[in-house]
């Protein structure tokens, strides 16, 4: 079997495209601000992703959802740390931290604490806070922590806070159905992993390379 394969953000990959990129000079003279991440659009054009599914890039744990200024409907999601330590060996530089965020959703279908895996929907395009943009999809890399909805003012500030999604989407292995499931991850009851672990469900394991990842199954599971 090869390595983890994760999944683009829209899906089929080869009906979007990106409309705005990272640090996009044209996003920069219009909107005024730089651009941390990329605005993905469906090839039809106008506002027909509307309501077009979204899903997570990697696996993790949402640490935000929920509306907020300017951006609408928001979801990031923590990368599990074992795709934190994948990306950052294939960057060749170490990472603090590790988010993805997904905004301008027009619905969210995940809460705050819940583990999400890659391709699992997390919600659906949408047009921002009150309507005001053409309906896309913003996402971004966040290296550290940062609040939910927070925007750099510099270009100086976007590189120390952001990955470039184009290195990410170089770094790794991306497809429209990743193959972390089913066949990537193991269910194990705790008692088969140890009574240190605080899992009273238990957990999921995954391998990668020669090492064990341990997540434990939340309530929500």
């Amino acid at each position: 079997m090869g390595g983890p394969i994760f999944a683009w953000p829209v899906r089929p990959k080869a009906n979007s495209y990106v409309a705005a990129g990272y640090l996009d000079p044209a996003y920069a003279r219009s909107m005024g601000v730089p651009h941390t991440g990329e605005d993905w659009n469906l090839r039809t054009g106008g506002d027909s992703d509307l309501g077009y599914p979204v899903q997570a890039v990697f696996p993790g744990t949402v640490v935000a959802a929920g509306w907020y200024r300017v951006w609408g409907n928001l979801v990031v999601v923590r990368v599990d740390p074992w795709v934190q330590e994948l990306l950052q060996k294939a960057l060749g530089e170490p990472l603090e931290d590790l988010y993805v965020r997904y905004g301008h959703l027009h619905h969210t279908v995940v809460t705050q604490g819940q583990q999400v895996d890659a391709g699992e929907c997390i919600g659906s395009i949408g047009k921002g806070d009150g309507g005001r943009y053409m309906a896309h999809l913003h996402i971004d890399f966040p290296r550290m922590r940062i609040p939910p909805d927070a925007y750099p003012r510099t270009e100086a500030q976007v590189r120390a806070q952001y990955l470039d999604p184009a290195r990410v989407w170089g770094a790794l292995s991306f497809a429209d159905r990743p193959n972390l499931l089913p066949s990537g991850r193991l269910y194990a009851p705790v008692r088969y992993i140890g009574k240190d672990l605080e899992a009273p469900r238990g957990a999921w394991v995954r391998r990668v390379e020669e090492r064990l990842w341990v997540r434990p199954v939340s309530e929500e599971a």
